[in-house]
């Protein structure tokens, strides 16, 4: 048996020291073992603004004790099944639990500020103690757009102890939003720019200029998401929250790109029983059913179990598309020791679609053609077909001294097919020349394991109590595939578009007769381990120093297949880098006991030896560096229920290989290197970050971002990621009307950016020749504005209507060259979605 503490969160400067904790569990000893009559004398708490959703009466509890200058002991299994009612207004901490339990038959005890529960007067045995820790991340069921904590560092610390810009898109977000995809997600999180991918389901994401590549799960090692051959895009109702940090990550992340990380939380079971399913209908056949149960599996709630099941059909404004996919996930957690918990789970996806890939193209001199938006150059024979399965675990002990071990795993494999047909080319004004039809048929399998360990604790030293955490990780991404290029449709004019038709070809069977590159293996592995120590200077000052020392190692093998069986040619890479240490440091103080300031500076690094430096054979090239420096001011208000952030960043990439005129170029099939480069591009990002996310007043949630970038390529003297738009606001709110109008909840939002373009060189045909031509494609900046009206059918069930693009604004989502890659945005579309609760 264990007891959870549920108290009101202290603020950072005031942290109580290891050695007072363990005198309050001796004093809670004492007071189990005689406990007085309920009837005691004490003075009366003032009135407090209490807010408490409907949910299971053992998160109700741990909210009353973060919102009210309380404390609640209680042991788990007395509450465990049980559920609590909604408490909102200003009441003492009693009145509020009276409500809360009222109907549980519980009853309590008070002795000075604390309130024990029981089920029965009488003295009861003290077991080993579970203090809930000092920030609980989960964000289900804290009807709250405000995160109290993150774990993107492994452990679960406050928004404010977090030195770096840090978003997190919580479960109310995405349910009030009707967010599905990670890409939903990240349109609406600050600072993410989503662009649309040629090849890979959800887009690309980016920050401060730089491409998002690093996804982590449950804060562990990197994972292989993103991947063209693992789910780039998964299901949300897997996922209790997004986390998302901005800027450099190379501590936990090692290898990447200096704008950020994701951090995908996975849901675990409750404390009390709970079913939630919810269905939905939306424009252009949007179908969509969502079922998720979570219950205590044993009567003392020591062996938990959750599953969850969701399956979706649709098409797209955009004809010929479709898509149809299932995701099953299930996850046991089980208290097998006083100390110890031990959760194991599984999940599987599996998506069927007709896809387009490559988008619009555009007249050769660069104008839009004026496609209507419903336009798709797809061929309606195309088919994916992708399943993934995931086995995943971890271990969790805390020892007597409060110190924690951590140990977590993940095991995923996959396959994939994909044959697809598309039409794509610059197309000449004058004849409407340009287009032809191509395909290809291209076949996967694969696997990806990632682990995990630290351990992080507290220790004295001078009279004060500082952070400690210690740790490695592990991962491995390996697949092989078969790549057969389709026989060409041939040649499409502009005026034939709308009759075009390209009959399917036979799919390669990738045998004797079929030419094809096929890649016996690819994929990557890294390792590293890290350390990091966060001292406490002072009450409101605390310094952080943190180092990581990382491998990474890319392999891939390819051959071109003729038709006759034989290889034509043979490439293999095969690059590592081994002992790359990143350091972090930073600076926190708190100036009161709502906001707190931060300095910080982190790095991180992209491998790049394949590129090798000359003369000849030439050595490999270092590593690409990317470093954050980054200023920054964080609050915490009313409680918790409001967060606010603004910072300053310079981020600077260093490094990248460039030819070397000094020396002739050549390239080594045998491991893939090339020769002769050097080390010199050099990009540079600066702006400004503003976010807030929580509860203004009563009913009313807000989360609002606006980020400034300037990012340059000083090698080139031009803008480096032209997609990123200097200015970027994303505004969205809810408010649940007062009085007899409670059950109505009514929100919208925006989206504002400035202009966006991209340029570069493509191959283009012409009489016949195949010769290189520059682009450039513009769009000016837009708004978007999107609303939301919620209805309480009962106090289980409620009915929500989205309206996406509310004033159907006709704009690009992605930019691309004049052959390919230009996406329309989504046209207005509404969502009806019915959810229960029980």
């Amino acid at each position: 048996m264990s007891i959870t503490i549920s108290r009101k969160r202290k603020p950072a400067l005031s942290r109580p020291a290891p050695w007072r904790t363990w005198i309050g569990a001796c004093g809670l000893a004492a007071t189990l073992g005689t406990l007085p009559a309920p009837n005691i004398a004490h003075a009366q708490p003032a009135a407090v603004r209490i807010d408490i959703p409907a949910q299971s009466l053992n998160q109700a509890l741990l909210q009353l004790g973060q919102q009210a200058p309380i404390e609640i002991y209680f042991v788990p299994g007395l509450v465990a099944g049980l559920n609590a009612r909604q408490v909102s207004g200003t009441m003492t901490p009693e009145q509020a639990l009276d409500q809360l339990l009222q109907g549980t038959g519980i009853r309590y005890v008070r002795d000075g500020g604390s309130i024990t529960l029981t089920s029965a007067p009488g003295p009861v045995q003290l077991a080993p103690v579970t203090v809930t820790g000092a920030f609980d991340a989960t964000s289900e069921n804290t009807n709250s757009y405000a995160a109290q904590a993150v774990t993107l560092g492994k452990t679960a610390e406050s928004l404010r102890e977090t030195p770096q810009s840090v978003t997190v898109i919580t479960s109310r977000q995405i349910e009030d939003r009707g967010m599905t995809t990670l890409a939903d997600a990240m349109t609406a999180a600050t600072g993410i720019t989503v662009v649309p991918d040629e090849y890979v389901t959800g887009g690309k994401y980016f920050s401060r200029g730089f491409q998002i590549t690093d996804i982590r799960v449950d804060g562990g090692a990197v994972a292989a998401l993103g991947k063209n051959d693992f789910i780039a895009d998964p299901d949300l109702v897997k996922y209790d929250r997004i986390e998302v940090l901005r800027g450099a990550d190379g501590l936990y992340s090692g290898a990447g790109e200096p704008g950020g990380t994701i951090n995908l939380v996975r849901k675990r079971p409750l404390e009390g029983f709970q079913a939630k399913g919810s269905v939905s209908a939306g424009s252009w056949d949007n179908y969509r059913a969502v079922a998720d149960l979570s219950s205590p599996l044993v009567e003392n709630g020591k062996l938990r179990g959750r599953i969850v099941a969701a399956a979706d059909t649709k098409h797209y404004f955009y004809d010929t598309a479709k898509s149809a996919g299932q995701t099953f996930y299930g996850v046991l957690e089980a208290d097998v020791a006083p100390r110890t918990t031990v959760m194991l789970g599984a999940s599987y996806d599996k998506r069927r679609e007709t896809p387009w890939y490559y988008g619009l193209p555009r007249y050769n001199t660069g104008e839009d053609i004026g496609f209507t938006r419903s336009t798709s150059l797809a061929t309606d024979w195309s088919a994916k077909h992708h399943e993934a399965w995931d086995i995943f675990g971890d271990v969790k002990h805390t020892f007597a001294n409060g110190w924690k071990f951590s140990l977590s795993a993940t095991h995923s494999a996959q396959h994939y097919n994909d044959k697809y047909g598309y039409l794509s080319g610059a197309v000449d004004p004058a004849t409407g020349d340009g287009m032809a039809y191509s395909g290809a048929y291209f076949r996967s399998a694969g696997y990806q394991n990632q682990l995990d360990t630290n351990l992080a604790g507290s220790f004295e030293l001078l009279g004060r109590s500082h952070d400690f955490i210690i740790g490695a990780d592990y991962s491995k991404h390996k697949a092989h595939a078969k790549r057969a290029d389709l026989t060409s449709g041939g040649a499409v004019n502009l005026a034939d578009v709308s009759q075009a038709y390209w009959p399917e070809p036979e799919t390669p069977d990738f045998g004797v007769g079929t030419s094809y590159i096929d890649f016996p293996y690819y994929g990557e592995e890294r390792s590293g381990a890290y350390a990091r120590l966060r001292l406490s200077l002072a009450d409101p000052l605390h310094v952080i120093g943190g180092l990581r020392i990382s491998n990474y190692k890319q392999f891939l093998e390819r051959s071109g297949i003729a038709d006759d069986g034989s290889a034509n040619w043979t490439e293999r890479y095969n690059f590592k880098d081994n002992d790359v240490i990143t350091p972090f440091g930073a600076v926190t103080y708190d100036l009161n006991e709502a906001w707190t300031t931060y300095f910080s500076y982190a790095e991180i690094y992209k491998p790049q030896a394949g590129y090798l430096s000359g003369p000849q054979p030439g050595k490999p090239l270092d590593p690409i560096t990317g470093r954050t420096y980054e200023w920054g001011v964080k609050g915490s208000h009313m409680g918790g229920k409001l967060n606010t952030s603004a910072a300053l960043y310079y981020t600077e990439r260093n490094g990248e290989a460039a030819p070397d005129g000094r020396y002739p170029s050549d390239a080594n099939p045998d491991d893939g290197s090339a020769c002769c480069y050097i080390a010199q591009g050099k990009v540079v990002s600066r702006g400004i970050d503003l976010e807030a996310s929580g509860e203004l007043a009563a009913g009313w949630q807000v989360y609002a971002g606006y980020t400034f970038n300037h990012n340059k390529d000083r090698q080139g003297n031009q803008r480096y990621a032209k997609n990123t738009p200097a200015h970027l606001f994303k505004l969205w709110s809810t408010y649940r009307l007062p009085g007899q109008l409670n059950k109505w909840m009514v929100g919208g939002g925006v989206t504002m950016q400035s202009k966006s373009s991209v340029s570069g060189q493509e191959w283009v045909q012409s009489g016949g020749e195949w010769s290189q031509a520059g682009y450039t494609t513009r769009q000016g900046g837009y708004m978007l504005a999107n609303a939301l009206v919620q209805y309480d059918i009962s106090k289980s069930m409620s009915a929500t209507l989205n309206i996406n693009n509310l004033f159907d604004k006709r704009y690009y989502s992605g930019l691309g060259s004049n052959s390919k890659n230009n996406y329309y945005g989504t046209p207005r579309n509404v969502m009806l979605t019915m959810r229960a609760t029980f």
